[in-house]
């Protein structure tokens, strides 16, 4: 089956463009074409971009689900990933911002607090361990294949650290006084937007069944 309805055959440098032309179209129409308050509400919270960010997550959560399912040898890593990109696409819909997620449930404040019940600290404690160790997994399975993907250009790790750039570049712009400027919040949830873009691609471009494709039988472990 192929996915994503045969967008694998785009080239990789048409599609890190296209991402990044959809941003800078995005943000000349949010700043300049719009008013203002229009800009605002495409920006806000539950506006358009925040929910095609979201969206767009979704599609590579699904990917990697998928990509887990086809290929027993990858199934680990990628079944952690998906775990990671649905608490990422969780954070894009500023679920943690739910009134019934306890606020500052990340800070060490809030274990310490005399206030907060054992119970929902020790909910909130194992739900960030999880979150820790598939992260601390993920990287540990990643590490041995960027050396070899960076040598051989690899499309799926070249997307990779674009997502990396344009993710800082966001949050660094969040943090920045620009963020207290209209086009600065603009950016940041733009760029936020592209990003996910290259989350998708990355997992599009993750090289799956590839016992498969070189002769090799596939072991199910």
């Amino acid at each position: 089956m192929k996915r994503l309805y045969g967008i694998t055959a785009c080239g990789n440098r048409g599609l890190a463009m296209l991402v990044l032309f959809v941003g800078v179209v995005l943000f000349a129409v949010v700043t300049l074409a719009v008013s203002e308050d229009v800009g605002r509400r495409l920006i806000a919270d539950d506006g358009l971009v925040q929910v095609a960010t979201f969206v767009v997550l979704s599609v590579a959560v699904l990917l990697a689900a998928n990509g887990a399912i086809r290929d027993p040898l990858e199934r680990v890593f990628l079944g952690l990933t998906v775990f990671l990109l649905v608490l990422y696409a969780a954070r894009e819909a500023d679920l943690h911002r739910a009134d019934w997620v306890p606020e500052h449930f990340s800070s060490l404040k809030f274990y310490l607090s005399a206030d907060v019940p054992l119970v929902e600290k020790a909910v909130c404690g194992l739900f960030l361990l999880a979150a820790a160790v598939a992260a601390v997994l993920v990287i540990v399975r990643a590490v041995p294949k960027i050396r070899p993907a960076f040598r051989a250009r690899q499309p799926w790790l070249m997307f990779s650290l674009a997502w990396a750039g344009v993710f800082v570049a966001s949050q660094i712009s969040d943090q920045s006084s620009w963020n207290l400027v209209f086009e600065g919040q603009a950016f940041e949830e733009i760029a936020e937007f592209m990003a996910s873009g290259f989350v998708v691609l990355t997992v599009l471009r993750y090289p799956i069944n590839q016992g498969q494709r070189d002769g090799k039988p596939q072991s199910a472990g």
